[in-house]
């Protein structure tokens, strides 16, 4: 886990000359890989089925015989929990004549999962307990292991439920080596859902992701996070930080060794109030009331500027304590900022975060599911209920910083289609997780 500013190369012995519009340069990536339906049919076949992805958070399916439904591409996959301490992921399709068991999300009362077509039956660990007048059935249709409903791999980690659909896959702890222990200090698994929204953006899924995957945009891209900043003032190296790639596609950003005042004229208690107050109206995630709260009231009281942020955090977590709220010790060595590979990406700071899934919406690759949650650890009793997820919301609809982002992506995929965008350029610093996916992809694409 070496910590590094660039992406770390293919991994050895593999080899990605047979992929189209593969990356050969680091620095530069074909535009065909946003647009091709040729590129997304090899995305469907190749990585899809073979990686470990999110499926749902644990809060959806709180109960034994709760369930949700997973789609990807054509497939359609269960989630159901079993057992207070077990979950389940099955391929959503009867063994008899493979109507699909669930629909959205619900609860398989008595611990049967019933086929609605002919009443077939199945116990919450997969086994089959009924078949409707089996006697008209060959005893070889009938045999245990053939009526068992087909499972996907399925793992949890922070908070969330994870699926693979390919038996062979390494396990997900072995998947997710690197950036589990990097994340592990920020406490997501303690963190339950405040809201949950998407939207259907007209862009391929890795150009929505990518713009949540770096900090370089933040300038140009949000005037209220920017603050009137001019090129001089804004140092990207400071504001941007240092990466750590790891294999498998995973990435964080590592901790600014001190925290500076990137504009000019302005003390740190402004720079640092009006950054909260952006990231609140802005998103309603990232920073929320409770935030808002605390600093209110330390605007109150005569502190000195430049002591003013290390007074807000004490002041987070003095009233952490007395609400009974479980926020973890600050983090050492790392931002919490990551990706976990192929399209998660964490946004945590003061015990919330934001949480963006993006994936393909059916066969067209220049569409895509855009979800976000904002996550919080809740103060001791004040457990919220199971999530709803709201949507699809129009772009105008969303918080001020979002809905800059989207408008942006929804620019880039326009530009992607003209004649004069033949590949794109990324810095191999500062679009460092960007780079390390898009090798990550080739390697799934190439075997």
């Amino acid at each position: 886990m070496t910590t590094q500013a660039e992406p770390r190369p293919v991994q050895p012995g593999t080899d990605t000359s047979g992929v189209p519009f593969r990356i050969t340069d680091p620095g530069r990536v074909p535009s065909q890989r946003y647009v091709s339906p040729e590129f997304s049919r090899l995305e469907k076949e190749k990585l899809w089925p073979h990686v470990w992805q999110m499926a749902c958070r644990l809060e959806e399916i709180p109960r034994p015989g709760d369930f949700t439904e997973y789609k990807i591409g054509d497939q359609s996959i269960l989630v159901v929990r079993e057992s207070e301490d077990s979950v389940k992921a099955y391929f959503n399709a009867c063994r008899h004549r493979a109507t699909a068991l669930g629909v959205g999300s619900g609860t398989f009362h008595g611990g049967q999962i019933v086929c609605p077509y002919h009443g077939w039956r199945w116990n919450l660990d997969g086994s089959n307990s009924y078949v409707y007048a089996q006697r008209g059935f060959k005893p070889g249709c009938l045999d245990a292991d053939f009526l068992k409903l087909r499972e996907c791999q399925v793992g949890t980690l922070f908070g969330m439920v994870f699926i693979n659909m390919d038996p062979a896959a390494p396990p997900l702890h072995e998947a997710m080596a690197g950036i589990a222990e990097a994340l592990a200090p920020i406490g997501f698994e303690r963190m339950r859902v405040r809201w949950w929204r998407h939207v259907v953006l007209p862009a391929n899924w890795k150009i929505a992701q990518e713009a949540f995957m770096e900090a370089y945009h933040v300038m140009q891209a949000h005037p209220s996070l920017a603050m009137g900043m001019s090129d001089e003032d804004f140092d990207v190296d400071s504001f941007a930080g240092e990466f750590e790639c790891f294999p498998g596609g995973h990435a964080h950003s590592l901790p600014l060794s001190e925290m500076k005042v990137p504009v000019q004229g302005m003390s740190a208690a402004e720079y640092f109030v009006q950054y909260n107050n952006a990231l609140y109206f802005g998103t309603d995630a990232y920073a929320t009331e409770r935030e808002m709260f605390i600093q209110q009231g330390l605007l109150e009281r005569d502190i000195e500027p430049e002591q003013f942020p290390a007074a807000f955090f004490q002041a987070l977590y003095d009233y952490a304590a007395g609400a009974g709220i479980a926020l973890p010790p600050p983090a050492q060595n790392t931002s919490g900022y990551g990706h976990i590979f192929p399209n998660i990406t964490v946004l945590p700071a003061y015990g919330n975060s934001i949480i963006y899934r993006v994936r393909p919406n059916g066969d067209n690759p220049e569409s895509c599911i855009f979800e976000v949650w904002a996550v919080q650890i809740p103060a001791e009793g004040d457990e919220p209920g199971q999530p709803e997820l709201e949507g699809p919301i129009p772009v105008d609809d969303w918080p001020q910083i979002l809905k800059e982002d989207f408008y942006n992506i929804l620019a880039q995929q326009q530009g992607l289609r003209t004649q004069g965008s033949d590949e794109l350029v990324l810095s191999e610093s500062y679009e460092a997780m960007i780079v390390n996916n898009h090798r990550t992809i080739d390697e799934y694409l190439a075997r």
